[in-house]
């Protein structure tokens, strides 16, 4: 919620309101945040649609400019996935779920203390290979920019580069740091050339 309370953006859902909440005797830590009328995963939004590339690339780049905002204010998301970029039923992409953030400025001390080094943060599909290997310390905005290029591969292509679903996590590691996705012009001839 601090961080959150950081970022103005119209492609990232607000918080309104943060606190502790006693309930049965347990503090309980709450926040209020943007409701997301129609909200759909950003891939699930483009394919029942059956937007064409220049609609799909106009989404990602409404995320992609909302993921910078955040960048710029020195948060970096940690968790970009289809999942945490939801598109409201008006079309508008709005990146959500900052749970594991952190910030990259005098806030780390405040930020890190969730996570525990040598601790996996983010979702593994969409995990930079430093995000396997790294303490938080060194991550940094490149971890954002790398699942970023993840995730416009999967909105163009249909499918995330690498399949390491049910995949034990030292076998994910090899594969996101040693595998070479195919060229989305082999998925698809649309894809062919430069994205205008």
């Amino acid at each position: 919620a601090h961080i959150l309370g950081r970022l103005s953006h119209p492609a990232i859902a607000q918080i309104y309101s943060a606190g502790i909440e006693t309930i049965r005797g347990c503090q309980v830590p709450f926040f209020v945040m943007e409701l997301i009328e129609g909200g759909q995963p950003l891939t699930h939004y483009a394919n029942c649609r059956d937007l064409g590339t220049r609609e799909r690339v106009s989404l990602f780049k409404t995320a992609v400019a909302a993921v910078a905002h955040g960048h710029q204010r020195g948060i970096v998301h940690r968790d970009l996935k289809p999942g945490n970029i939801l598109v409201a039923a008006d079309g508008q992409p709005k990146v959500i779920d900052f749970g594991v953030a952190r910030g990259t400025d005098g806030d780390i001390a405040l930020t890190t203390g969730l996570t525990d080094t040598g601790q996996l943060v983010g979702t593994l599909q969409y995990m930079s290979p430093e995000q396997f290997v790294g303490t938080a310390d060194d991550l940094d905005v490149r971890a954002d920019v790398y699942s970023l290029g993840i995730l416009l591969y999967e909105l163009l292509a249909g499918r995330p580069p690498y399949d390491v679903r049910n995949r034990p996590v030292y076998e994910a590691t090899r594969i996101i740091a040693e595998a070479e996705p195919r060229p989305l012009s082999s998925v698809s001839s649309r894809l062919r050339g430069d994205l205008t």
